[in-house]
């Protein structure tokens, strides 16, 4: 077999070709793209509805009223990533998920994402408390939550010291109230 020399490859497709077939593969794409990844997501991961349960219980587990909720969708990100790649944790999340939506679903007769008062999905929330679901989620989105540098100053944590030669030399002494 004889092997093509790049010039012959790249002389055999013209530019009015390459834009033709590009043209028609963005066509396709844009047509049935979004159909695919939207369904590929919810095969893959966890549904939008599930993912909108994790994000309030993950809020309930860590609750910050002036966080938004940008700040949670991140530190959920990972766990969604895991779930994509993993049956074991998708069956995980989505069982603990359920439980929680059936919780809620008996005392307040909506899902727990639905749920506006924060009693009744704390209540929800203690009856799974030493579970694997809650152990789960609580272990694998606290460091993504806290570990967001944005997020620091809302907190008065101005970052690690290490950088600019530690706490002795920077604030140590600093307390003007003892």
């Amino acid at each position: 077999m004889r092997h093509m020399l790049l010039r012959e490859l790249v002389s055999k497709f013209s530019r009015r070709g390459f834009l033709r077939g590009s043209a028609a593969t963005v066509a396709a794409v844009a047509v049935s793209g979004t159909t695919l990844l939207a369904s590929a997501a919810e095969t893959a991961g966890l549904s939008a509805e599930d993912s909108r349960a994790l994000l309030k219980f993950t809020r309930d587990l860590f609750p910050h009223d002036r966080l938004h909720d940008s700040f949670y969708a991140k530190a959920i990100a990972p766990l969604q990533d895991e779930a994509a790649k993993d049956a074991a944790t998708r069956k995980l999340l989505a069982g603990g998920i359920a439980q929680l939506n059936a919780s809620t679903m008996a005392s307040a007769g909506k899902p727990f994402a639905d749920v506006p008062d924060e009693s009744v999905r704390v209540a929800a929330i203690k009856q799974i408390e030493g579970g694997a679901f809650f152990d789960k989620v609580y272990n694998s989105t606290m460091t993504p939550l806290y570990n967001q540098p944005e997020l620091w100053p809302k907190f008065g944590y101005e970052g690690p010291s290490s950088a600019q030669g530690g706490y002795i030399n920077r604030g140590f002494s600093d307390i003007d109230w003892l």
